[in-house]
């Protein structure tokens, strides 16, 4: 495993995730320095752990509660890597757990529903390029939009060059920007307020 990724794969409450703890710290301080936001979306939900963790992040702060989108659902029984159950503190968090693609009209429609105020947006689906850029557009000024894979080895990876066209047209100003791709933990992650 490239010696970048050696701290991700770990388990939160048991739940198995697909981040480093290290995120975790940095959306906090993200949301204790935007007290504008008002709710959580995210899109890719995976096992459920950083939705989980977002999800928490929404009752404390007494947030509209975590809103997540994914293609796949959760199974009754986990089997294989990418068989996940329903963590348990989904129901207890009410968390809108969708199983719909995020770009389907009925889905943008409930995300402008509830992004009538500045949000927290998580882009974390399989086509975070393009969550990124679209919806963008959709939220609040003021609104926190972060996407994970941020100069990483994946596919849909945002990088300077193709997110700087979406940067300038909606003012995008850069958060905690030495966490984005720094040692020991690499998140991947990159933060922006919205300007415009």
């Amino acid at each position: 495993m490239n010696k970048e990724y050696n701290r991700w794969y770990k388990t939160f409450l048991g739940i198995r995730q697909r981040h480093t703890y290290w995120i975790y710290k940095v959306i906090d301080e993200v949301l204790n320095e935007n007290k504008q936001v008002k709710g959580i979306i995210e899109t890719g939900t995976g096992a459920g752990a950083l939705s989980v963790f977002l999800g928490l992040e929404c009752y404390e702060r007494e947030l509209k509660p975590l809103m997540t989108y994914d293609l796949k659902g959760f199974v009754k029984e986990g089997v294989g890597i990418t068989a996940y159950k329903e963590p348990k503190l989904f129901k207890l968090l009410n968390i809108k757990y969708v199983v719909r693609d995020c770009f389907q009209e009925e889905s943008i429609a409930e995300i402008i529903e509830y992004a009538d105020q500045p949000i927290f947006f998580m882009c974390d689906g399989g086509d975070k390029i393009g969550e990124f850029k679209f919806f963008t557009g959709l939220l609040k000024k003021d609104s926190i939009i972060a996407s994970h894979d941020w100069e990483s080895v994946a596919r849909s990876k945002l990088t300077e060059d193709n997110t700087k066209e979406t940067v300038e047209k909606y003012g995008l100003i850069p958060l905690h920007k030495e966490e984005w791709n720094s040692p020991p933990d690499y998140i991947k992650t990159c933060f922006w307020r919205k300007g415009i």
